[in-house]
């Protein structure tokens, strides 16, 4: 955090001797965050509510580890219980140990109070009902701690019920943004101001929506001038963040569909930062704790358009749980550190280095092939692959090949390693008895097994259909024709009037031996995604006005979702 102090002399007013003396004049104080998803910051809301010695040990932990950003949670609900009534001591407590160690602020500014509630909302997860009041807090929040807040987060996961009542609101909550974007530029137009804080949900009617949907309609709604960077929350307790990339709805996924919608509405210089990302010991133990975060962090990294990344958090409330947000810190109850705790010190640090397998894409610079939209990851045949805007780029023995991104799709998600190059519109995969995937970007992707790739002549044009049928025949239909196989007869071309040997139209009987198999398509099937430890909302001391509601809505919120 810099600070900068000037001597101003100013325009002296007549007759006003006291007025013609140089005044010092304090400026804003410049703290930042560095933007690169090298940077490893840590997420803490448990430090609301704490002791101040308890405070002042974690920022102190936090240091020693080399971390130089924290994000903390400002909760409105605890600040102005009563309209117009602010009790700042709680907050007063965690932002200026931050600030006084050195530590630049990130304010995730969420909770509605009573009084400030939508129709149909509930106690601190309510939309409120006016979205000029949680502007006119936040520019209260950013005015009361300037030269401390380096950036701040409007809300929490609002794509989920857990945190947005009485439904997740697109548009609703880009009225917010829209309220307190101009106030926080106003008073300094140097801090960041983050939005979306989407979490990695699936779609639950009424409950959640994906965060690539919620993206998706906050920009219909306007929110592209109100925000400077994005944040999501890629939680996942059972799935490593780099082997999503083959998995519908997984948190990698998602996030580079997100970067895509960004680009589409002209963002594309915004970053992507993570505001929180954890993994509980209760979840699989410590080792699988670090080996979730080595790979976070080492993956993250090898994104360009991603930012900073917070890891969620300090220290566990109740080791030896089996709740999830007790178990998620990088060191126990008693301060002893878990076996993930020098990884993400190294990652503050900046001393992860990147990854063999990065150095070597990283060398491979064709330009035909766009920019990396995914990390480099393993396809189910071992090989290392790398998503980029326009060609999947996969690591084979006989050096780089590329498919186009549709066509690295339909053959399974990107995670289908190719036998060869991508020519005459079409692209051989390595799955059992053979897969093509024939593609213009006039006729899309389709795929066919290894009998209709056999059939295949150059006169049939590209595939219009998928392969389709069952075990007694299938069929695919091509520009020129068809392919048929039935078990008894093997296939057959039959071509369209004016194609093919002979009179139209001609059937051409194949002796190829085959078998049917069931082309892979698009996933459908998704792996359980685990709603994200409920962080946002820790219980303060018995002393708080809030304590009580957050007491009843933990047990609550653990009810439905298991988390806690």
């Amino acid at each position: 955090m810099a600070m900068t102090i000037g001597l101003v002399a100013t325009t002296a007013i007549a007759g006003d001797p006291a007025r013609q003396r140089p005044r010092r004049v304090i400026a804003v104080a410049t703290v930042t965050i560095d933007p690169a998803p090298t940077t490893t910051a840590i997420a803490d809301s448990d430090v609301y509510g704490m002791t101040q010695a308890d405070v002042d040990r974690t920022m102190d932990t936090l240091r020693a580890d080399n971390v130089k950003a924290v994000r903390l949670m400002v909760p409105w609900a605890g600040v102005e219980a009563t309209r117009g009534k602010l009790d700042w001591r709680t907050v007063d407590k965690t932002v200026n140990s931050a600030a006084s160690r050195g530590l630049a602020v990130v304010a995730m500014v969420n909770s509605t109070p009573q009084w400030a509630v939508g129709p149909g909302g509930q106690y601190l997860s309510g939309r409120p009902a006016s979205p000029e009041a949680y502007g006119e807090f936040v520019a209260k929040v950013v005015t009361r701690y300037l030269g401390k807040i380096a950036a701040v987060e409007i809300w929490n996961e609002p794509n989920a019920i857990y945190f947005y009542t009485p439904a997740p609101d697109p548009a609703g909550y880009v009225d917010l943004l829209k309220a307190a974007y101009p106030k926080i530029k106003a008073i300094d137009p140097s801090i960041e101001v983050l939005g979306a804080s989407v979490g990695s949900v699936i779609d639950v009617h009424g409950m959640a929506i994906n965060p690539v949907a919620f993206v998706t309609r906050m920009y219909a709604a306007g929110a592209k001038p109100n925000f400077d960077a994005l944040t999501f929350h890629p939680y996942h307790y059972s799935l490593k963040f780099s082997a999503g990339v083959g998995i519908a709805n997984s948190p990698v996924l998602q996030l580079m569909q997100i970067r895509q919608i960004m680009v589409a509405n002209g963002d594309e210089a915004k970053k992507i930062w993570s505001t929180e990302y954890g993994q509980p010991v209760s979840s699989g133990g410590a080792a699988r704790q670090h080996e979730f975060l080595a790979d976070m962090l080492l993956k993250w990294q090898e994104l360009p358009y991603t930012g900073p990344m917070f890891v969620y958090t300090t220290r566990d409330r109740r080791t030896g749980s089996l709740a999830a947000d007790e178990t998620v810190g990088i060191y126990n109850t008693d301060w002893t550190p878990k076996p993930a705790q020098p990884t993400v010190r190294a990652g503050a640090s900046g001393t992860i280095a990147k990854s063999a397998e990065f150095v070597r894409f990283a060398a491979y610079t064709d330009e035909a092939s766009g920019t990396p939209l995914s990390p480099v990851y393993r396809t189910t045949d071992n090989l290392w692959a790398q998503v980029r805007t326009v060609n999947t780029v996969y690591e084979t023995a006989a050096g780089f090949v590329t498919s186009p991104n549709a066509v690295a799709i339909k053959a399974g998600l990107y995670v289908v390693s190719p036998v060869g190059p991508f020519a005459d519109g079409y692209q051989d995969f390595n799955k059992a008895n053979g897969l093509r995937v024939w593609y213009s970007p006039a006729t899309g992707a389709h795929s066919g097994s290894g009998h209709m790739a056999a059939a295949w002549v150059p006169e049939l044009g590209v595939a219009l259909t998928d392969e389709a049928g069952g075990l007694t025949g299938t069929t695919m239909e091509f520009e020129n024709g068809k392919i048929t196989w039935t078990p008894w007869a093997g296939t057959r071309i039959t071509w369209n009037a004016g194609h093919g040997p002979g009179a139209t139209p001609t059937t051409t009987t194949s002796t190829v031996p085959t078998t049917p198999i069931s082309t892979s398509q698009i996933p459908t099937t998704t792996l359980p995604t685990t709603p994200p430890p409920a962080t946002s909302t820790p219980k303060p001391p018995a002393g708080n006005p809030i304590h009580a509601v957050l007491t009843l809505l933990g047990g609550l919120l653990g009810s439905l979702t298991g988390q806690r």
